[in-house]
């Protein structure tokens, strides 16, 4: 079970963190996107290890998007309601699912954020 977190700053680390406590899921893995992820797919991003915060590239450019893997639906839409509640800047969410699996991640970029921008009328 992973978060793979995209524009996320490492400051926002304790914040997600208690929120996962709170939803007793510090179990989850949190993975913060650098800018050599972008090229992999969504698969490789998901599973790569990160030991340091400290140590981790984030690339900041990035619009907000939470990744999420191994959750069921209901667990999923738990986690995104819950997410309002912490204080932390929006993004949107999205699922790692054999339909994506594969696709690099700049790719589901766009797609998420032409989806979002559709439906929202807001830009990430």
């Amino acid at each position: 079970m992973a978060l793979l977190l995209l524009g996320f700053e490492a400051d926002e680390n304790l914040k997600i963190q208690q929120f996962l406590q709170e939803l007793e899921g510090e179990f989850m893995k949190v993975i913060y996107c650098t800018k050599d992820m972008l090229t992999r797919s969504l698969w490789e991003a998901m599973h790569t290890a990160q030991e340091s915060l400290e140590d981790v590239k984030i690339d900041k450019s990035l619009p907000r998007i939470c990744f999420l893997s191994g959750l069921s639906g209901e667990e999923m839409v738990m986690f995104v309601d819950a997410f309002q509640e912490t204080g932390l800047k929006s993004a949107a969410f999205a699922a790692l699912v054999p339909n994506s699996a594969d696709k690099p991640l700049y790719e589901l970029i766009e797609e998420i954020t032409g989806d979002h921008e559709m439906l929202t009328g807001e830009q990430l």
